[in-house]
């Protein structure tokens, strides 16, 4: 449990400076692999449709539930300081994988535009990551997203409702269901189309989940994970998806991808819950 508050304890200073950094921020060297805090691991790779390699570590599982878990991660950082869930899932006895984004971590680079708050490629990104752990263990994956990897998630699903999604439950941490609403409250509804710090996040040019995501796109269990003082995914732009019986939602009272570590042991019982009922 002393690693496991290390990696939470670092995995919190990530969740302060991407709250600051409000669009795409990756870090190309590791601060923390699993190797530095003594995790099993394997290291992996898969090649995207467009030809970029994506870097992958996986930790197997200690239990024999059967279970596989990919996190998606935000946008900022890369997947060393997400340790922490991942390590704390593994505990759980899940098999967990996760992976960078191109440009982000040890994956290939990638010409990253800093002000916008995704690059549609990422959801290349994910679909091969998906789709090399759904046929490596010949199974259904159930999915963890946080913040910028909701909306590859949402996406996806939306390309390929129910089995071919080959996702067996979802669970949106900080869900941006509607990312050109998320995109005028960061930049304020100025007039100059800035935030108070004077810098504008953009969409690209060929936007994802647009118009929103809407309850008809919702084809998997979800589990749908609210900060009640989210500004950036505010509460009014989840409520029309709860009308769907396939989604749960919990609330935690902190900020935008803080429960985790603000509420660990509530957050954590919630997931461990909603994947066994799934």
């Amino acid at each position: 449990m002393k690693t496991i508050s290390r990696l939470l304890a670092s995995a919190l200073i990530l969740v302060f400076s991407l709250t600051a950094a409000r669009a795409i921020n990756p870090q190309k060297e590791y601060t923390y692999t699993p190797k530095d805090f003594g995790l099993e691991y394997v290291e992996d790779s898969v090649v995207t449709s467009d030809g970029y390699r994506i870097n992958i570590w996986n930790l197997p599982g200690t239990g024999e539930n059967g279970r596989s878990v990919l996190i998606a991660c935000a946008d900022a950082g890369n997947m060393g300081q997400w340790l922490g869930i991942g390590a704390t899932l593994c505990f759980l006895g899940y098999d967990v994988w996760m992976f960078d984004y191109r440009g982000f971590g040890g994956s290939q680079d990638f010409a990253t535009d800093r002000d916008m708050l995704y690059h549609s490629e990422y959801l290349r990104d994910f679909g091969a990551v998906l789709e090399h752990v759904a046929v490596l263990r010949d199974r259904p994956v159930d999915v963890l997203a946080f913040s910028m990897g909701t909306i590859m998630v949402g996406e996806h699903l939306r390309q390929y409702p129910g089995r071919k999604s080959l996702i067996r439950s979802c669970i949106m941490d900080g869900f941006i269901s509607d990312p050109a609403e998320s995109v005028r409250i960061l930049n304020g509804d100025n007039d100059n189309g800035s935030g108070s710090d004077g810098k504008s996040v953009r969409l690209p040019a060929t936007p994802l989940l647009s118009p929103g995501f809407r309850p008809q796109d919702i084809s998997v269990p979800m589990l749908l994970i609210h900060a009640t003082e989210d500004t950036v995914s505010p509460r009014r732009l989840l409520e029309p998806l709860t009308a769907s019986p396939l989604v749960t939602l919990r609330e935690f009272d902190c900020k935008h991808l803080q429960a985790a570590f603000t509420h660990t042991e509530e957050y954590f019982t919630a997931l461990d819950t909603f994947l066994k009922a799934h």
